[in-house]
């Protein structure tokens, strides 16, 4: 690229490190986010799943009147922003979009919208409709009537109208930090929302834009849809997008991209301090980095790509999977001085899936390749053993700990990428995908070791675990005896300190598809398919 191109990106660059500092040897603070801390997907534009909120300690059975509830038909993990004093909770769905306010106690519904030009849609899923469903659910699964539960989840498609068009909306948001929120819908469509940061006033669509339309029509031909979507610390929006990345200004303008020929994109991206980003297909890892000017895919800007083990076509879905190579969005790894930093990913290898850590930056001098691996670019990859094709749910990082959970049904619905129906027969009526363990990064010795497992959590909802830094715990989804809870466990040794079993055994406490979200208070907040829940459990917490 040119120099003139090259030093701009580069004052850029240094102007963002200044003005993001590390905090607590966790991921730099990015600015352009909303106050507040769950601003974006996966907690940070890092991707770690960690949090500075300090969660609860104490354990307690939680009863019904500790559970608010607004309903929809799915969400992955709202996200909030706080506005003088207030809390505003945002939920992008298939449907729309919901805001909650959140503020104190309260979880009471503000508004409920359409995307634009997909009111009949929102018009079908009803609070009634939901209900029946979840009773229905309910029903077959206390009866153990696997073919009948099947027939019910298989029947979801048709009553509320999920498709490819309709179901990946909402399922990765941004809120920046004037108070727009952010969110994919209709495939190939962004859409930008705000609510005059009034806590009582809806949040409305106030301008969207179809993102594939502004492509070459070449290269619009090979991109299908957009998914997940994260934010830079220079404030532009990044999309994964079927067979490449494109990167938008806030009034959702293409300002370019990178396309991946050949390749499926199947998760979302991860953004480091410098503007790296990080984004797996379904047969690289590649880095790429904004200039401020552009989108460079050139090794003197810091861009790399490396192959990492798959599967054969088709074969990860027929075993339940929901992607063709890796399932697991970017995290990275390592953000102190003197710290390795990685960038870690599950692999789809036939033999089982690995843990695999690439070289963020400029690969050690002194390091060779190890044996096994595709490229020197692969720092070190690990074998996780308990899970037999690529994790769905994203690592967990914090220090030099990596925690991954096992995502592979025993038994699968009968049609590949049916996800509804493994959602509720696995830990039911058939087996469910169990364990998780924990790896710590040896930065001496360039490896990964095993630390801890934990062999029978049920992992049913693919929900990625959350670590607080702040207290040093770990937040788990689990069931047990087919009832949905959480539980917190030392993240150096896998301790069990705390267990909250959920008030019932209805298939309304699920949190398929989720992330681990806690209120600043330490109340949790999930997402999961029927509603959006807030447990109260922040204030239980010991004396010490």
């Amino acid at each position: 690229m040119a120099v003139k191109n090259f030093l701009s990106g580069l004052a850029v660059m240094v102007v963002i490190a200044m003005v993001n500092p590390v905090l607590a040897g966790d991921v730099p603070v990015n600015s352009w986010l909303a106050d507040g801390a769950y601003p974006v997907s996966h907690h940070n534009a890092g991707q770690t799943d960690s949090t500075p909120v300090d969660g609860p300690n104490v354990g307690k059975r939680l009863s019904a009147d500790e559970v608010k509830s607004v309903p929809l038909l799915w969400s992955s993990a709202p996200t909030f922003k706080n506005v003088n004093g207030e809390r505003i909770v945002i939920a992008a769905n298939p449907a729309g979009i919901i805001k909650v306010k959140a503020s104190g106690e309260d979880f009471a519904l503000v508004s409920n919208v359409p995307y634009p030009g997909r009111e009949d849609v929102h018009a079908k899923i009803t609070d009634e409709k939901l209900r029946e469903t979840m009773l229905s659910m309910d029903q077959k699964r206390r009866n153990k009537q696997d073919l009948r539960l099947l027939i019910n989840s298989l029947w979801m498609f048709v009553k509320f109208e999920i498709n490819f068009r309709t179901f990946p909306s909402g399922a990765y948001s941004v809120i920046d930090r004037d108070g727009y929120h952010y969110t994919n819908f209709d495939r190939q469509f962004l859409v930008k929302s705000f609510d005059g940061n009034d806590v009582d006033a809806p949040l409305v669509p106030v301008k969207h834009a179809n993102i594939v339309e502004q492509l070459s029509p070449e290269d619009a031909e090979q991109v299908s849809y957009l998914l997940g979507i994260t934010m830079t610390y220079d404030g532009h929006i990044v999309a994964a997008a079927g067979g490449a990345v494109i990167l938008v200004n806030r009034e959702l303008q293409v300002l370019d991209y990178a396309m991946f020929p050949g390749e499926k994109v199947e998760n979302s991206i991860a953004v480091d301090e410098n503007n790296g980003i990080y984004v797996v297909t379904s047969k690289n890892m590649h880095k790429l980095v904004w200039t401020g000017s552009s989108l460079s895919r050139d090794a003197a800007d810091g861009a790399w790509s490396s192959p990492y083990e798959v599967m054969e076509e088709g074969e990860a879905l027929k075993m339940g999977a929901a992607s063709h190579g890796s399932g697991t969005t970017p995290s990275l790894l390592g953000f102190g001085a003197d710290e390795d930093r990685l960038v870690v990913i599950s692999d789809g290898s036939p033999d089982g899936a690995n843990l695999v850590a690439f070289w963020r930056d400029e690969i050690p001098a002194d390091f060779r390749q190890k044996p096994g691996t595709l490229s020197r670019r692969i720092a070190d990859q690990i074998p996780i053993e308990i899970s037999a094709t690529t994790i769905e749910a994203s690592p967990v990082t914090h220090d030099n700990g990596v925690l991954v959970i096992n995502t592979t049904y025993p038994e699968p619905g009968p049609i590949p990428g049916d996800l509804i129906s493994n959602a509720f027969l696995a830990g039911t009526t058939r087996p469910a995908p169990l364990g998780l363990k924990k790896f710590s990064w040896l930065p001496e010795e360039d490896r990964f070791v095993e630390a801890w497992s934990m062999p029978e959590i049920d992992n049913t909802d693919w929900m990625p675990p959350a670590v607080s830094t702040s207290n040093g715990l770990v937040y788990i989804a689990n069931r047990r005896d087919d009832n949905y809870e959480y539980l917190a466990a030392d993240w150096e040794t896998g301790e069990v300190k705390a267990v909250w079993p959920f008030p019932d055994d209805s298939v309304l406490y699920n949190n398929w598809g989720g992330i681990t979200v806690f209120l600043e208070d330490g109340d949790l907040l999930l997402g999961g398919f029927f509603a959006i829940k807030r447990y109260d459990i922040g204030g239980l917490r010991s004396a010490e």
